[in-house]
């Protein structure tokens, strides 16, 4: 790995050099042909590009080694014994999440800020980026600044959970308004055109992707803030702009001039591996997606079948974890930021929870979003629908790792008629569907089996935090930067009071299951 961490004071001084722009307000948000100084649409692809980290460097050290903790890839390397995987990683890559996003969304969020002055269509997408940006943020870390944060100065008062989050659902919401409304004014006009790696410039699917958005994050609060998260879901579902529903609606991001990072990292390194825990959960149900997500493994006496990695081994050598399965990845594969299955995942969680948040019942809900991811990757899932045992996921013992386990707290795929509960198997069986539907998103899934603890995944194999955190729980959270406590110890302080616990890894976050 190429050691990449950056100084977010460099970032905040470069900060100080942008002059005012706001005198030419009128013709940033009425005459998009003009080119300036500071064009807002050339601001804006470095932003979107953090939704989920093109760049190698900030792939791996956030989708790929946090990222981890969702069960979906794992890194087959140790890099001298630190590692996020074995709960001992160092305070530079601890902070790397937070840093690097503060970083590369300010810079140009504050300029596009000032040379709109703070309204319009440029204004309402560059905060709807930020939104989706630092919710990864928030999600690992908790409380954070977010409304505070000013030209500058990072080093700002901490919004409290409830706070970052309800602002996030706000920056969202006024996204879904702002550019649904601008796209149906100007007759679909993209301003954005080529600088959009996902959508191409159409104001029409992000906004439906805002609304997707406000779905995740209002049921990521859902047991924290129920009447919060209520109202934001079904007003997102109700919205004139619609969700991602179908597949030609999935927000899919080009990797551009850039290689694809999980490629990178997987084949010219040598540095990640497919993780055990999706491998072995699919082997179980034969499920027909696994040639699309996989390779199959080149270790001897297995090449017939994909065998993932576990995480946390401290013992793992690059060269003999090459023969583990690799993420079926080409360089200029693009990456999925959102997919129409959550949508309908979301749904049905929605329906469980009694919300208003379409015409369609749980079950139709959770068989579509089944239906929506096997049709993303061309397979069948008439059959799939179809089990009704539970199956036993287990890892068997190979000739590297030698570490079988067994998971036996599973669910059949089958929807249960007479199980209508958030305390029953159907809620189980939404949460891991729409857990395989997800991969790679590494962060949200490592954020959604925090919240509901599925699907039960398998321990470290070594755990190297000096017993700060349970070998059964797993990391929940990470700990403040030392960039926070050194820089901004105050209101850093002033943050972790809102933990409610100490600022450990091992401290969950108020939505969080806390079993």
């Amino acid at each position: 790995m190429k050691q990449y961490i950056r100084n977010i004071t460099a970032g905040a001084a470069l900060l100080l050099m942008v002059g005012s722009c706001t005198d030419k307000f009128e013709e940033y948000n009425t005459n998009q042909y003009q080119i300036h100084e500071a064009d807002p649409a050339t601001l804006m692809k470095s932003m979107i590009e953090t939704i989920v980290n093109i760049q190698q460097n900030d792939s791996q050290m956030q989708d790929q080694m946090v990222g981890q903790f969702g069960g979906y890839l794992c890194p087959s390397n140790t890099w001298s014994g630190t590692n996020f995987g074995t709960f001992n990683m160092s305070d530079a890559w601890n902070a790397n999440p937070w840093n690097t996003n503060f970083e590369k969304i300010y810079g140009n969020f504050f300029q596009i800020q000032e040379a709109t002055n703070s309204v319009g269509h440029y204004y309402a997408f560059a905060r709807m980026i930020r939104a989706i940006t630092m919710l990864r943020v928030a999600d690992c870390y908790g409380p954070m600044p977010y409304s505070q944060v000013k030209k500058g100065n990072f080093y700002v008062s901490y919004d409290t959970q409830e706070q970052v989050y309800k602002n996030i659902l706000d920056d969202l919401a006024n996204a879904a308004d702002v550019l649904y409304d601008f796209n149906t004014e100007t007759n679909g006009y993209a301003p954005l055109g080529a600088n959009d790696p996902v959508f191409n410039g159409n104001y029409a699917k992000w906004a439906k992707l805002a609304n997707s958005m406000r779905l995740r994050v209002a049921m990521r609060v859902s047991n924290f803030l129920p009447d919060v998260a209520k109202a934001a879901a079904e007003s997102a579902a109700a919205h004139r702009a619609g969700l991602v529903e179908t597949n030609a609606d999935n927000a899919i991001m080009s990797c551009g001039t850039q290689n694809n990072p999980y490629q990178i990292a997987a084949v010219s390194w040598g540095d990640l591996r497919v993780n055990a825990n999706i491998v072995d959960y699919m082997n179980a149900y034969e499920d027909p997606r696994r040639e699309k997500y996989f390779n199959k493994s080149t270790i001897s006496g297995m090449t017939d079948k994909y065998v993932g990695i576990r995480t946390g081994d401290q013992d793992v050598v690059k060269a003999s974890a090459g023969g583990f399965s690799t993420p079926n990845v080409t360089a200029n594969d693009p990456m999925m930021v959102f997919c129409a299955a959550e949508t309908a995942f979301l749904r049905a969680e929605g329906k469980l929870r009694g919300w208003n948040v379409g015409d369609k019942e749980a079950k139709e809900y959770y068989e579509e979003g089944i239906n929506l991811s096997m049709s993303q990757y061309n397979v069948s899932g008439e059959d799939y629908l179809k089990i009704e045992e539970a199956p036993l996921v287990s890892h068997v013992s190979d000739n590297v790792q030698k570490a079988p386990a067994s998971i036996s707290n599973t669910v059949s795929v089958k929807w249960d008629d007479s199980d209508n509960t958030l305390t029953g198997k159907n809620f189980q069986r939404i949460i891991t569907q729409k857990w395989i539907a997800n991969y790679p998103l590494g962060l949200e899934s490592w954020a959604e089996y925090r919240r509901t603890g599925y699907p039960e995944m398998y321990p470290c194999i070594d755990n190297l935090s000096n017993n700060v955190v349970s070998t059964a729980r797993g990391m929940r959270r990470l700990a403040f930067p030392y960039t926070e406590k050194q820089n901004n110890k105050a209101n850093c302080d002033q943050g972790a009071t809102d933990l409610g616990g100490a600022d450990t890894p091992a401290t969950d976050l108020k939505w969080a299951k806390k079993n």
